[in-house]
């Protein structure tokens, strides 16, 4: 069932060249079908196609949510503003990350290249040749 909605719904997709309501309610027949199919009546296998198509064409339509329409929102968002609002809402302080998570991968602190020089030259007798920039 749900690999006959899925592949109708990619396929509705490409050969309509659109992204709308309409690929997820085609699916939803042919899944509904599949899972009528069971009963071996065709009035089972239209109901349910129906149905099934009904009921996921209102929950894309609706924007994926069983709460109310939330695409109007999305489409009237500007989609950079809205990534730098959350940069500058959600950034973390420099030393509270490394406070949390340790120096390394790619999160390195101010004066890292001189503590890891030193870390080095105790540990291995290696002198370690740095730019101090």
């Amino acid at each position: 069932m749900g690999g006959a909605f899925e592949f109708t719904r990619i396929a509705a997709a490409n050969l309509r060249e659109k992204d709308d309501s309409w690929n997820p309610a085609i699916g939803g027949f042919f899944g509904g079908a599949v899972a009528g199919m069971k009963r071996r009546t065709f009035p089972a296998v239209l109901g349910l196609g129906a149905g099934l198509a009904v009921a996921i064409a209102v929950f894309d339509y609706t924007g994926g949510s069983l709460l109310g329409w939330k695409r109007v929102a999305n489409l009237e968002r500007d989609e950079y503003e809205h990534k730098e609002m959350l940069r500058t809402t959600r950034r973390r302080p420099l030393q509270e990350t490394l406070d949390e998570l340790g120096e390394g991968r790619g999160v390195y602190g101010p004066g890292y290249e001189a503590r890891r020089a030193q870390r080095i030259k105790e540990n291995y007798g290696i002198d370690v040749p740095r730019s101090d920039s």
